[in-house]
């Protein structure tokens, strides 16, 4: 599947969709630049690995994005995910170039460096859940 075919089908069928129940920790984002809002809920289960979960409106890289990381990052033990998360950031961003660790999904999000507008949206969620497991 191409990278734009990825980001569609996970706009228009979202993973991890919605809250977890009793969250242990939540995040809100919000973009005044262009709207996009990302509400992040993570609860870790008995094994110490999360679940996490997203809500929110914008545009396609936001909410594409924000289901790759909570498809993701679902399962992952925090130290992880703060790895994964940090690793992505900073490839989005081109202070890594190097793409090893990445999964398909997420280079897929590379698309948006082309666009340097929309790198913002594709960030949004990872900034979200970056500060959500921070707090």
């Amino acid at each position: 599947m191409s990278g734009s075919a990825i980001l569609i089908d996970h706009y228009r069928h979202p993973r991890c969709r919605g809250e977890v129940e009793n969250p242990a920790r939540q995040n809100v984002i919000h973009n005044r630049k262009c709207g996009d809002r990302i509400t992040m809920t993570s609860r870790p289960d008995d094994q110490g690995m999360l679940q996490i979960r997203f809500d929110g409106q914008g545009c396609m890289y936001c909410l594409a994005s924000a289901s790759i990381l909570c498809s993701t990052l679902s399962g992952t033990n925090p130290e992880e995910a703060r790895a994964r998360i940090a690793l992505f950031r900073n490839w989005l961003r081109d202070i890594l170039p190097e793409e090893e660790g990445l999964t398909d999904e997420m280079r897929a999000l590379g698309e948006v460096k082309a666009f340097p507008m929309r790198i913002d949206c594709a960030d949004l969620a990872w900034k979200c859940a970056d500060e959500m497991l921070e707090s």
